[in-house]
């Protein structure tokens, strides 16, 4: 249900706009997920390939790995009560990311 699904709310604050947006961390779930699929289909069909990434070469099973990791941070976040991950005020401007 995502009326009752983890919000990752991010605040943008300045004296000309004020920028509320909040995500539901199902979505990125759901989004992780699906890369997750397609790139074990591309591993199926290229099971040697590299990603290179700002000049460093990562495995295809690197990759899934990390996805992984992400996937299980996501599913403990949403046993966590509510939280600020970022707070930066800088004189009238604030950003702030926290979890609802």
């Amino acid at each position: 249900m995502l009326n009752r699904a983890k919000l990752l709310k991010l605040n943008i604050r300045s004296k000309k706009t004020k920028i509320v947006i909040p995500i539901p961390l199902i979505i990125f779930s759901e989004l992780l997920d699906c890369v997750q699929d397609l790139i074990v289909i591309v591993a199926f069909i290229v099971p040697n390939i590299e990603i290179t990434i700002k000049e460093k070469k990562y495995s295809i099973k690197s990759i899934l790995n990390i996805i992984n990791d992400i996937l299980e941070v996501l599913r403990e976040l949403k046993h966590c009560e509510a939280f600020d991950l970022v707070d930066v005020k800088s004189g009238e401007d604030i950003v702030k990311i926290s979890l609802k």
